[in-house]
């Protein structure tokens, strides 16, 4: 079983295993969470360690602790302790953005996918031209201009 990785608000759980973590008000377990949480079955990526960091264009929006979520789901960690992990939004923009950033147009994600309802998708499509707007590389803006041209 692999271990759940240290985090930090700095060094947070992203990417598709912080994407199962709960919302915290639905008592909500996807196959894809027992999978990465109670069965160890997954790698984790953590910002900054092992993918890349994105605070410098994201902040720390989206970012939260959620010891207490996985806690209440099943997720053995000890008392007192706390685990930082990105939102679904926040999650998927650290996807978008590492992806532009190692030079990859990002075409194995797509906003359906990774939402539920239109106006969950037309957020996180707002979110992204946020982004774009401070982006500085030329390369990573088209990289994305293309990438949005197909969602």
């Amino acid at each position: 079983m692999t271990a759940l990785p240290a985090t930090t608000p700095e060094h947070y759980l992203t990417g598709t295993s912080a994407m199962t973590i709960p919302d915290g008000e639905a008592a909500f377990v996807n196959w894809h969470f027992v999978d990465t949480f109670l069965e160890g079955r997954a790698s984790f990526r953590v910002a900054g360690r092992n993918f890349p960091d994105t605070s410098a264009l994201l902040g720390t929006a989206g970012v939260r602790e959620c010891a207490a979520i996985l806690r209440g789901s099943g997720v053995p960690l000890p008392a007192g302790s706390t685990f930082y992990a990105a939102n679904r939004d926040r999650a998927f923009l650290d996807l978008l953005l590492g992806n532009l950033q190692q030079g990859h147009r990002p075409d194995h994600l797509s906003i359906a996918d990774y939402t539920d309802a239109e106006a969950d998708a037309e957020h996180l499509r707002v979110e992204i031209r946020r982004l774009r707007d401070r982006l500085k590389d030329a390369a990573q803006i088209r990289l994305l201009d293309e990438w949005l041209a197909l969602q």
